[in-house]
């Protein structure tokens, strides 16, 4: 399952950001943080196995691929590196974040089979962690244009459909 990190940025520039991997913490404990999770309901830290973290390089965690799994000991998520055996996955780890850089914010609604792993805040800043299949939605409306409008995902692409 690939990795990508989708940010909607100032209007003043481009408003989509895509990069092909997933930035991960090593400290505490390797991670991914979604939103603050040092205010409490705000974020979360979804841990990486042992396997995925031997993966990262210590200058520039980044995660290319991942896939999730529920950790039978505590029910909670967990990253870890796919099986070798099995097919063509076309689901994506997608860590989508609306940027502080619109003032009055955009919300962002999960639909078409994309589902959500983890949500959080950071100061003004929306993450939420999803599973994106191939052909997958998601409901964007950005209040500050008032636009409504679907972000479609095709492969690699990440393209804006009008609702």
């Amino acid at each position: 399952m690939q990795a990508f990190e989708v940010e909607f940025v100032s209007a003043r520039l481009s408003p989509l950001k895509i990069t092909d991997a997933v930035r991960a913490a090593i400290l505490p404990a390797p991670h991914v943080t979604v939103g603050d999770p040092a205010v409490p309901g705000q974020g979360a830290r979804i841990p990486l196995t042992a396997r995925l973290a031997a993966t990262l390089a210590r200058k520039a965690p980044l995660i290319g691929r991942a896939k999730p799994f529920r950790d039978p000991r505590t029910g909670s998520v967990v990253l870890g590196v796919e099986p070798s055996e099995g097919g063509e996955d076309s689901r994506a780890l997608v860590l989508l974040s609306a940027s502080s850089g619109f003032p009055d914010g955009v919300s962002v609604a999960p639909r078409s089979g994309v589902t959500l792993l983890a949500q959080g805040e950071a100061g003004s800043v929306r993450q939420l962690l999803l599973i994106w299949p191939d052909g997958g939605e998601v409901a964007v409306s950005d209040l500050m244009r008032d636009e409504r409008y679907a972000l479609h995902r095709a492969g690699d692409q990440f393209e804006r459909v009008k609702c």
